[in-house]
């Protein structure tokens, strides 16, 4: 999704600053290596970006498998929040933040209180304890992408204020190279809730479908929006959210 979103930036004539550990090929501004399990790989990467940020785009996430679900909500959680938070200073009014979170990032709201006490601990090592001494409800990647959609929620009111806007992307299920190993896993595990997960449409998005919603919310086509996880999963949220299909009860 975000290689993607990349090449359309490109087609569009943005400079484009490439944070990825695997090496990017395509034209962009500056390629810069990052492990974003690492704090300190984040700072050496927000000191090679540039003095002004227009929009930033968190696209970097790991499955549930075969990672431990304290690498993944590092991962797919603190890493964002921690570069977004070093580059927010950067941003001018009218920028704006899109992140990648999840279709599984849907009930967030049983895990609100939770996910506030974790918001509220900006410090890296103090973040990663707390996870740690809560490994009974971080099951990883659904846990890592609620607590994206909440940070999104949570610091909108306050960007608002400097005319920034951040919100969520939560795709359905798409065909990417992440894709391949985890979804034949699910599959082979219980095919009939895992092809329940393409929704009514039957099918994989691709990720140009996840591309152009991710440039739309950071367009200025999108700018009154803020703060809003979009669903972008072909109805399947819709007919659970009107009692066409049970939502998902077990989901925490």
């Amino acid at each position: 999704m975000g290689g993607t979103t990349v090449a359309k930036l490109l087609e569009f004539g943005a400079d484009v600053y490439a944070l990825d550990m695997k090496e990017v090929t395509l034209p962009v501004k500056k390629y810069i290596r990052i492990d974003l399990g690492k704090k300190g790989d984040i700072e050496d990467a927000a000191r090679q970006l540039p003095a002004r940020i227009d929009c930033l785009f968190n696209c970097a996430g790991l499955p549930g498998v075969p990672f431990s679900p304290f690498d993944v909500a590092v991962v797919n959680f603190l890493a964002a929040r921690h570069l977004t938070e070093l580059l927010l200073p950067r941003m001018e009014s009218g920028g704006a933040i899109a992140i990648i979170a999840s279709h599984a990032g849907i009930l967030w709201q049983r895990r609100l209180d939770l996910i506030k006490g974790l918001l509220q601990i900006a410090d890296w090592e103090k973040a990663c304890d707390w996870l740690k001494a809560h490994a009974d409800v971080n099951d990883g990647y659904r846990f890592s992408k609620k607590c994206l959609v909440v940070y999104a929620k949570w610091r909108a009111p306050e960007l608002a204020k400097k005319n920034i806007r951040i919100n969520c992307l939560c795709p359905g299920v798409t065909t990417t190279p992440m894709y391949g190993e985890y979804w034949e896993k699910r599959l082979t595990e219980n095919e009939e809730h895992w092809r329940d997960q393409q929704g009514p449409s039957g099918r994989n998005a691709t990720p140009e479908e996840m591309a152009w919603p991710l440039l739309f919310l950071n367009s200025d086509l999108a700018s009154y929006i803020s703060g809003v996880d979009l669903y972008v999963d072909y109805g399947r949220d819709g007919e659970r959210e009107v009692g066409l299909k049970e939502r998902h009860s077990t989901d925490t």
